[in-house]
């Protein structure tokens, strides 16, 4: 009995890696390496970041290339200095921002100056073929300590079709210390 359950999950186990090389799996991470999203590669941030305090770092609005839609699974910062700690990812649209959000701020400036009092939780996001999205992802971070490095590159997994895919992207956000906390 153990033998056939084993041969029975040996065999599955062989014909989801097949599949996943049909699909154009890399067989590491599971995804393919992607190039449907046209990164618009920048640097943004924040000349007066103080220790203990919390700030929504925006990440770009994506613009899918390809003539087919694809739906953003999630994004992250690739590099995350020393004495910076994400402490979640957020999605907010670009109607509830009256346009996108460039920089490091803090919360009660987000309120204040975009009127922007909740951001959603990360969610996927639907981008048409030839489109941009028409929301884009925020990261709450937490300064702990003085900063010397920035934030830089992001990755993207998204899915187009059936196929799952990562791509990073160019993108830096630098969070320079408030004079008092350098």
């Amino acid at each position: 009995m153990r033998a056939r359950v084993f041969r029975g999950v040996a065999g599955a186990v062989v014909l989801v890696g097949v599949l996943t090389a049909a699909a154009g799996g890399d067989g590491g991470s599971g995804d393919a390496q992607g190039r449907a999203l046209a990164g618009r590669g920048g640097e943004i941030g924040n000349e007066h970041v103080r220790v203990g305090a919390e700030y929504w770092v925006t990440m770009p609005v994506q613009r899918n290339v390809t003539g087919e839609p694809l739906t953003v699974l999630r994004t992250r910062w690739v590099h995350v200095p020393r004495n910076v700690k994400v402490v979640r990812y957020g999605v907010v649209t670009v109607k509830e921002t009256g346009g996108a959000v460039l920089g490091a701020v803090e919360p009660k400036d987000l309120r204040r100056d975009v009127g922007l009092t909740h951001v959603g939780a990360e969610r996927p996001v639907e981008i048409p073929a030839h489109s941009e999205t028409e929301a884009y992802v925020l990261a709450l971070v937490k300064v702990t300590g003085p900063v010397r490095d920035h934030l830089s590159g992001y990755r993207v997994r998204y899915r187009q079709g059936a196929v799952e895919y990562r791509q990073d992207l160019d993108w830096e956000a630098r969070l320079r210390p408030h004079p008092e906390d350098a």
